[in-house]
């Protein structure tokens, strides 16, 4: 969908810049609905701070491309020259958006041949309009909305489950835990790819955006990787032991509460209460059993960490769930 919304953005400002400036009898209209395509960004916060980066260098340019062509002559030789200069000087400056769409200008000025005024207010009439429609239609141009985040939530929030699931399973069922790691591998790889793409819709939302649903996807990528730590841990055990089934049962009640409420700080004394009844139990008489419930310790912690996680966003962004719940 962004791929086709970016084509029909670039369509239409490469069309519209085209038939303004043509209108309006400029030279090189026909260029000029170029440069407003190179003027198209993906997300409308992004356009913003591209546009200005892009007049900047532009102007840029065609200063140091006159100066360079009045002092040495309207020579390619001058203009390899100042290519040479202004892309190393773009990059220094941080603008670099604009070399693309400076140099079609500039090579304008040398196609003239000479110094002159009407062509330096053509140049620069078709970088006002052409990123000017370009930045009109990447900010009202309707893309993304606080629905489809509310998606990507939902979504991410049934990986979690999943994810839980699954290790809950694996606990009480040690012998196929090749066919879980498969799984999760699977799973956490759209995790990443879910965040990857709400980066991009976060930055559509120019308005009331805390970036509360970045962070919260943020949040359950690193509660992912404490998932990933008790996938290891538990592939680690081949015997099945009552512990184990114990930890099951409690990560099973976790898939339960997984959400944009606060339920972690409940999770958590449970979670203690378990950890204090494991702490009162007699020791492990031989090593595979100490070796066994090390490691379930282990993915005790891990869960404490996790939920450690929740509750940490939650006190960061603490109507979150009610937000989104309205």
């Amino acid at each position: 969908m962004r791929l086709l919304n970016t084509t029909i953005k670039m369509s239409l400002v490469g069309i519209l810049v085209s038939l303004i400036t043509r209108e309006l009898g400029l030279e090189y209209w026909l260029t000029a609905g170029i440069v407003g395509i190179l003027s198209i960004s993906l997300t409308k916060r992004d356009s913003i701070v591209s546009s200005i980066k892009r007049v900047v260098d532009a102007i840029f340019a065609l200063m140091l491309s006159t100066l360079m062509f009045i002092a040495f002559g309207y020579t390619f030789g001058i203009f390899a020259l100042f290519i040479i200069i202004f892309i190393f000087s773009s990059y220094m400056l941080k603008i670099q958006e604009g070399i693309i769409l400076s140099l079609v200008l500039v090579t304008h000025l040398l196609a003239v041949g000479t110094f002159d005024f009407n062509m330096i207010g053509n140049e620069l009439a078709i970088l006002f309009i052409a990123v000017g429609v370009a930045l009109v239609f990447n900010i009202l141009y309707p893309q993304s909305s606080e629905k489809e985040l509310d998606r990507h939530v939902s979504s991410i929030d049934q990986l979690i489950r999943d994810h839980l699931f699954m290790l809950s399973i694996l606990l009480k069922d040690p012998e196929y835990h090749e066919e879980y790691f498969r799984h999760y591998a699977m799973l956490d790889r759209k995790i990443s790819d879910t965040i990857d793409l709400v980066e991009l819709v976060d930055k559509d939302l120019l308005f009331a955006n805390d970036h509360s649903y970045l962070s919260y996807l943020h949040m359950r990528k690193e509660q992912s990787s404490y998932i990933r730590h008790m996938y290891n841990q538990a592939l680690k055990i081949k015997k099945l032991h009552p512990f184990a089934l114990q930890i099951s049962a409690y990560v099973r009640t976790l898939v339960d509460d997984i959400g944009i409420y606060n339920r972690a700080i409940v999770q958590l004394k449970k979670l203690d209460q378990l950890q204090q009844f494991y702490k009162a139990s007699p020791l492990p008489e031989t090593r595979e059993e100490f070796e066994i419930r090390a490691t379930l310790y282990q993915i005790l912690n891990e869960i404490e960490s996790l939920l450690m996680v929740k509750v940490d966003f939650h006190h960061a962004y603490p109507e979150f769930g009610e937000k989104r719940s309205k």
